[in-house]
């Protein structure tokens, strides 16, 4: 009866056929493969979150709150209305002592031509046509769409103050911007 057993051939099995070999290497490669395919995602679609010069930003935030301050003293306020037909941005600025002749207005806007999150700044010089009233030539700024744009990040500045706001549906409606508390 031994020479029976002795006889047999032990079966041994290929080691790649072994099911305990799947319990062990397929978890850690499941996690590698998902890792991959969500670090492929991750980069196609990336966002710009960052700003290219988001260092020389950085250093201006004292400059921007120094000159938010200077907003609150005065007491400025603005009332903003696009006038498509004749291609003008009218300003009505007030404050509580005389205001300089040029004013400079930044539009921003998302670019549209593009599946990328770009950023597009616009900035338009305003002329003091009579006391508290400003008026910008929009015709000026080259490839400027604000027909087709939704929301207008707006940016009234001197060297000595701002205003800032968002400016909603700017072809049907008109804006009202207030020094930033």
């Amino acid at each position: 009866m031994n020479s029976i057993l002795l006889q047999q051939k032990i079966k041994k099995d290929i080691w790649y056929k072994e099911p305990w070999l799947l319990l062990v290497v397929g978890g850690p490669l499941i996690v590698v493969c998902a890792s991959l395919i969500t670090g492929f995602i991750a980069f196609r679609g990336a966002d710009k979150v960052v700003s290219e010069d988001y260092y020389k930003q950085g250093l201006m935030i004292n400059k921007d709150i120094q000159r938010d301050a200077k907003a609150r003293a005065l007491a400025l306020s603005a009332n903003l209305t696009l006038d498509l037909a004749a291609g003008k941005l009218k300003m009505r600025l007030s404050a509580n002592q005389a205001m300089p002749d040029l004013v400079q207005v930044s539009l921003a806007s998302a670019d549209n031509k593009t599946s990328a999150v770009n950023e597009v700044i616009h900035r338009l010089p305003m002329q003091q046509i009579q006391p508290g009233s400003y008026e910008g030539d929009l015709n000026s700024s080259s490839n400027l769409s604000i027909a087709a744009v939704k929301l207008l990040h707006v940016k009234v500045e001197t060297t000595e103050w701002r205003l800032t706001g968002d400016w909603f549906e700017p072809v049907q409606r008109q804006v009202q911007l207030a020094a930033a508390k």
